[in-house]
């Protein structure tokens, strides 16, 4: 095919996936747009300071931008507000084309097409795109690459914990170090001088208090019992936090196995983070935490996407809340990994992650917003929650085998003689 001809093919069906995604939307997802009326009269009626209490508060600015120049009516910002995610969405896939590696605009738009709609109608496509850019930037820009996690970060918290893998001693290590230090801090000094501590610390305190959402990993068992176990026992109903929670037996236990096991995702961003970034020091054979990051940058940055991957994986399955959107996350990590030039077993394994990825996706967007009133029905539908039991047990050894790949990868940085195909 011609060198115009790809172009044109690449351009005309991610046009027909995204016309997919509207007509889809227009006739049987209407009601996603939820979220967006929540934002705009968040603002209306709170304002800044007491509105949106759950996101960061550089998020509650840039929506209470595209309010202002909306019109300031609800009609008005949810067109606004589509209209910018729906840009952002395109301008991410012209730039990967261009810019960086076509098989990589292949996969995400691929990815984000599966997902649906609901790309448009949240704002996690946001930190999506900031993990993107600060993966590809890596190497080529590293002091954007930590301003991009920053802001990240910004948008929803849980960024941060992805600069770990991207610290160290290296030079392109200190210069990631000192984008996400100057850009977070900047951003987190505004938050407190403009809004206070309460404000700035807000999701933190809302996320603490939250119940156990029905699509979370730790609710599949209560779910399936009250699908098809003990149904009288469990009911389900839309809390104070905007989400559809499930209340019964065993509830609390499985709340406090989530508290846990984000515990075991902090420890496993800190384990990748000494293995990464410290070189291991301590290790037979690790005497210097002195990096190969510059003599050797592929195997490096292989390490660091899958360690990314790892993490963003582990803080879903530990969450009490696993909303769709949040599968959107994965799209950065597994975008970068599917483009980079490994060879071998490492090439087959980052060939299976993506496609796992791919059918989370699928699946997810199955689950809601396709089979949702199964879900959230008195008598929750059997069918429809053994869909949502197999996205999660995808989802949990999507996690496991994300973890097995980054562990090993992050150790074999700290050998100089492997080559990546070996990881």
């Amino acid at each position: 095919m011609s060198h115009i001809g790809k172009p044109v093919l690449a351009m005309l069906s991610w046009t027909l996936s995204r016309v997919l995604m509207a007509v889809l939307w227009s006739r049987q997802e209407t009601f996603i747009d939820h979220d967006v009326r929540y934002y705009y009269w968040q603002l209306v009626h709170q304002g800044m300071v007491d509105g949106l209490v759950e996101y960061p508060t550089p998020v509650a600015v840039l929506l209470q931008l595209v309010r202002l120049t909306s019109g300031d009516t609800e009609l008005g910002f949810r067109i606004a507000f589509v209209l910018v995610m729906g840009l952002i969405d395109g301008a991410v896939a012209v730039w990967l084309w261009t810019s960086y590696s076509r098989a990589a605009a292949v996969y995400w738009s691929t990815f984000t097409f599966l997902i649906g709609a609901l790309i448009w109608f949240r704002i996690d496509l946001l930190p999506a795109v900031a993990v993107l850019a600060g993966l590809i930037w890596v190497n080529r820009r590293p002091i954007a690459s930590g301003v991009s996690i920053a802001f990240g970060a910004a948008t929803k918290f849980w960024p941060a914990m992805l600069i770990v893998p991207m610290l160290g001693p290296g030079l392109a290590a200190r210069r990631r170090t000192i984008g996400f230090a100057v850009a977070g801090g900047t951003l987190g000094i505004a938050s407190l001088v403009f809004f206070g501590w309460d404000r700035s610390t807000s999701p933190l305190t809302w996320q603490a208090d939250r119940g156990l959402q029905i699509e979370s990993i730790v609710a599949t068992v209560p779910m399936l019992r009250h699908a098809v176990g003990q149904p009288d026992l469990y009911r389900t109903e839309l809390s104070s936090h905007n989400a559809w929670e499930i209340y019964g037996p065993q509830v609390d236990f499985w709340l406090r196995v989530a508290d846990v096991a984000m515990l075991g995702t902090v420890l496993l961003a800190l384990l990748l983070g000494w293995l990464i970034a410290l070189n291991g020091f301590g290790l037979p054979g690790r005497r210097s935490l002195r990096t190969a990051e510059d003599a050797d940058p592929l195997r490096r940055t292989h390490a660091i996407v899958l360690a990314q991957l790892a993490i963003i994986c582990a803080f879903i399955i530990a969450n009490k809340t696993f909303s769709p959107q949040y599968v959107i996350w994965l799209g950065g990590p597994l975008t970068v990994l599917v483009a980079l030039p490994l060879t071998g077993k490492s090439r087959t394994d980052a060939r299976w992650l993506g496609g796992m990825g791919l059918a989370i996706a699928l699946l997810t967007h199955l689950v809601f917003p396709l089979n949702y009133a199964g879900l959230v029905a008195a008598n929750s539908t059997v069918t429809d929650t053994i869909l949502l039991v197999g996205r999660n047990l995808l989802m949990v050894v999507f996690t496991v085998v994300a973890s097995v790949l980054a562990i090993r990868a992050a150790i074999a940085t700290g050998r100089p003689q492997l080559a990546v195909a070996a990881t």
